[in-house]
C-alpha cells in the first residue's frame, strides 16, 4: 500500500507486476482512448488530402487514356474493314 492511499480505497490487481492500484485509476486509464499528438493528426490529414488529389489525377488520366484507346481501336477497325474490301493499297502506308 502506498503512503497516500487510504485504507478504505478498493484495490485492483495490476497485471504487470501483481501489485494493487486504486480501482478508479485502473478504470479511468482503461476507458480513456489514447490521444494522438497533434503533429501526428496533422500529418495524417495532410497525407490523406494529398492521396485524394493524386487519386483524382490518376482517375482523370485513366479516363483520358481509355478515350484515346477507344478512338484508336475504332480507327484500326476502319482500316481493317478497308483492307478487307481492298480499298487501301498495300503500299499506301509505306510512302
Amino acid at each position: 500500500m502506498s503512503e497516500t492511499q487510504s485504507i478504505t480505497e478498493p484495490k485492483a490487481a495490476n497485471s504487470v507486476n501483481g501489485s494493487a492500484a486504486p480501482a478508479e485509476q485502473v478504470d479511468a486509464s482503461a476507458s480513456k482512448p489514447a490521444a494522438k499528438p497533434p503533429l501526428v493528426e496533422t500529418l495524417r490529414a495532410l497525407g490523406t488530402s494529398w492521396a485524394e488529389v493524386a487519386i483524382g489525377y490518376g482517375r482523370i488520366a485513366l479516363e483520358n487514356t481509355a478515350r484515346v484507346l477507344d478512338r484508336t481501336a475504332g480507327k484500326l477497325g476502319e482500316l481493317q474493314g478497308k483492307l478487307k474490301k481492298g480499298e487501301v493499297a498495300a503500299t499506301e502506308g509505306a510512302g
